[in-house]
Formats: structure tokens, sequence, C-alpha cells
């Protein structure tokens, strides 16, 4: 009865854990790339029998589960394959040096000692993506093997817990072994634990960005050479261009200003200006000539030749009064603390900082080219952000998701919300609190640079004093 119930409520958790991940709605699955993986085992020949013939506890509570005729140790090989963002394929081959209870095998009075060979394929159905250290997951699958010169077949159902650490997986099983043939009489425990390493992808080769030239409109049938429509005949297949019939060099819609920035999108169609701006150049609001982006002192009149400041900063000096020397300060114009190298707050390696203010900094981390996956730079600033949130709890933290401009604009906005929660995901495995941390993205419609569209490619991480 115990075999039967165990069997009946595993396979019912791993059929709807299996149809609850495959039948979820995604756009990108992230599958685990195949793999081998090495083990070691032990087989328990005693424990179900015992269960099913008294209890449980009387199997736990055993004596002699070492004993030479109670369990044996072997090794084994596996192949890992993602089906799907929650659900694993693995063929395993394994073999045990076994010493066999009497009448164990079929046709063995005695306990015969043997080299036992098994093969099995299973599916694992994990209740996370595999970006999470620790992920438990359930099994199922079906198997055989030579016990003895008995051949005999089993159906493996059990559970077990990934752990992720950058490439490497690490698979810790208990499976409950059910006796499908005559082969053995008994059901029997298999304990595993396996160690596998992805081979590593290599990093996209950054390309320089080419201005898209205009060409004379085509008949609507033709292909670009890409082989996609392109009606407008612009050079901009219909896929990626956001003016499909009106020719054009802005993503394919009309720029008369030359700026990247399309008319329709403009406010300063006959002025080049900044996406930041909606098409207009970027302000000086002191009007000392320098443009408050490239402006040190954006309130002050100043000289163009020190940046807009009015007079140029002594290098030994202190501008902000924080006691840390301007040469040595890497918020000179925030005050700070000689802890924080003259910052309001510490200072994340690995991220580029790109706003300060008295109480937040802001950094960006970038991604590749269509991909929502943390890159090794981004890894190394994520970790720095656990450290710092960890050591203050008074700091919270805000995420932005950005894309760059190929592609329609809801493909951008689902891809930049995919990289702002891979972020918010990171820092949820090493236990920072969800109300600490609010999310946000918004596709193509904030680039960071209008040459550079793999500076685009980005989330934005802002750590804040609430």
């Amino acid at each position: 009865m115990i075999d039967k119930i165990f069997k009946l409520t595993l396979m019912l958790c791993l059929s709807g854990s299996v149809v609850w991940a495959q039948g979820k709605p995604q756009n990108k699955v992230e599958k685990k790339k195949g793999m081998l993986s090495y083990s070691i085992n032990y087989s328990d020949y005693g424990f179900a029998k015992i269960a099913k013939d008294s209890s449980i506890s009387a199997a736990f509570n055993r004596k002699g589960l070492f004993k030479s005729g109670n369990s044996s140790f072997g090794f084994g090989l596996s192949y890992w394959k993602g089906l799907g963002s929650h659900v694993d394929f693995s063929g395993n081959l394994a073999g045990t040096f076994s010493n066999f209870p009497r009448l164990f095998v079929k046709g063995d009075s005695i306990g015969k000692a043997s080299f036992t060979p098994q093969l099995d394929v299973m599916l694992h159905a994990r209740a996370f993506k595999d970006q999470r250290k620790i992920n438990p997951f359930l099994t199922a699958g079906i198997g055989a093997g030579y016990f003895g010169k008995q051949l005999a077949v089993y159906a493996p159902l059990g559970v077990g817990l990934q752990f992720h650490l950058n490439r490497t997986f690490i698979f810790v099983q208990a499976q409950w072994r059910l006796a499908i043939t005559d082969g053995i009489s008994n059901d029997y425990m298999f304990y595993s634990i396996g160690i596998g390493q992805q081979k590593k992808v290599k990093k996209e080769e950054k390309k320089p960005e080419t201005e898209i030239k205009t060409e004379p409109v085509v008949d609507s049938t033709k292909k670009a050479e890409s082989n996609e429509l392109d009606t407008d005949g612009d050079g901009v297949p219909d896929i990626r261009d956001n003016c499909p019939t009106e020719a054009g060099t802005a993503i394919g819609c009309p720029d008369a200003d030359g700026d990247g920035i399309a008319d329709k999108d403009d406010q300063c169609k006959d002025v080049k200006g900044d996406p930041r701006y909606k098409g207009c150049p970027v302000p000086d609001t002191d009007g000392d000539g320098v443009n408050d982006d490239d402006d040190k002192c954006k309130t002050v009149f100043g000289l163009v030749e020190n940046s807009g400041c009015p007079a140029a900063a002594d290098e030994n000096g202190d501008d902000d009064n924080d006691g840390v020397r301007n040469k040595d300060d890497k918020c000179p114009d925030k005050a700070g603390t000689a802890a924080n190298d003259g910052c309001p707050m510490e200072i994340v390696k690995g991220g580029q900082l790109l706003r300060v203010s008295g109480d937040s900094m802001t950094y960006y981390i970038r991604f590749d080219f269509d991909k929502a996956n943390i890159t090794a730079d981004a890894f190394s600033a994520l970790s720095q952000v656990v450290k710092i949130l960890k050591a203050d709890k008074t700091l919270s933290i805000n995420i932005e998701g950005h894309a760059d401009r190929f592609g329609q604009e809801i493909y951008n906005e689902q891809i930049s919300s995919e990289r702002a929660n891979v972020a918010r995901d990171y820092l949820l495995s090493y236990g920072i609190a969800r109300n600490r941390i609010t999310t946000a993205f918004y596709g193509s419609t904030r680039p960071y640079d209008i040459h550079q569209d793999w500076l685009n490619r980005r989330v934005e991480i802002t750590l804040y004093k609430k």
C-alpha cells in the first residue's frame, strides 16, 4: 500500500508540475544546455521492504544499514538537457558493486555479489528556473538493469535538489525504485550526488554601429537582403520598421533634422536634439554656453574651459566640503565620506556610475544583444550590490530595464522587462527583501547613447535611502 500511495502522489505532483511549467505562457524560455555530469551513488535494499512490511519509522530505525547484503556503492554518468524553463531530461548510466540480500534477485537464495549496470531515462520538474542557486525538483522515469544474471525493469520516482554555482551544477537525488518486472522481488532506494559543468558561452563581439542608408523605393513584393519584406524600400525590414509604409532613416521613420529621432516623436523637428529631451537640444540652464550634460555647475554661470564652473577647481581643494580632496573625490559635487571615496554611499565596483545625489547613486550594467542573461561583469556588480544592501538595511533599490532601438517596440518592452526581472530575481535569491526592491521597464524609449546602441542594452540600478 505504501509504495502505491507514494507512486500515485509523486506521479500526480510531477505531472502537475510539468503541465504548469509547459503551459505557462513564455515568450523567451531559458533552457539548460546539454551537459554531462559524473556521480557517486548508494543503493539501499532494505528500506523499501521494511517500510511496506512494517512502517516507515521502522525502516528509518533499522540497524546494520551499511552491512554487507543491505546496501552497495557505485558510480554513474548522466546527460542532462533542458526541455523547458522548468523541465529537464536526463539519461543515466550507473553501476554498483552489489552484494544483494537473499531472495532479492530472482532465483538467488544466498545473496550473491555482482556488478550491476543500470540504464534509465527520467524527467525532472523544477520548482524554479535554472538561474536560482537552490532549486528543488521531482523525478519520474523508467529504467532497466542486470541484477546478477536477471534483467529487471524498474520505475525511479523521487525528489532532488539542484545547486547552481556559476556554470557548475550539483544534483542531489533520492529515488524509490519500483520493481516492475520479477527480475527483482522488492523495490529499493537509490541515492546519488552528481556534478556537471556547462561550456562557457563565447561573448558576442561588439561590431561598430553603421548608419542606415535610405535607398530608392522598390516594389513592395521584393525582399530586403535578409529576405524580409521592406514595403517602403528604405532598407529597414518591415519587422523592424516603425513606419513600414513611409521611407525614413530613424528605424524606418522620417527624420527631417537627422538626429536619429523620428519626426513623429521629435518636438524640435528642424534642430538636431537628444532623445532625453524629446528631440530638442540639451538645455543650458545657466546660459554660460555649456549644455547641462557637460556642465559640472549647471545652475551657476561659469567658463567653457572650466566645464561650466566659475573658476578652475584646485585639485587639492575640497569643493563639496566633505573632507576628501578633489583629486581623490569620486563624487566631487556631492558631499560624502572618506570611507566611500567622497561619495554619499559605498561605490559598487563593476558598475558604471551614472548619477549621484545626496541620498542616491545610480549605476548601469550591460546585456548582450537580444539577451536577458546576466553577464560576468553584471554578476560582479550585482554581487557588490547584495553586500551593500545587507550591510545597510536603510537602503532600498530601484531597477530599470532598457533595450536598444532594433525591433518593434512591443518586443523591446518585453526584453527590457525580462532584464529588470532577472536582476531583481538575483537579489531575491540572496535574501534581499522584496519590499526593498522596485522595478520598471522602458523598452527603447530612454536611450543612454543615440549613436552606440550596445550601450542601451542595460539595466539601471539606483541605491537610495527612503
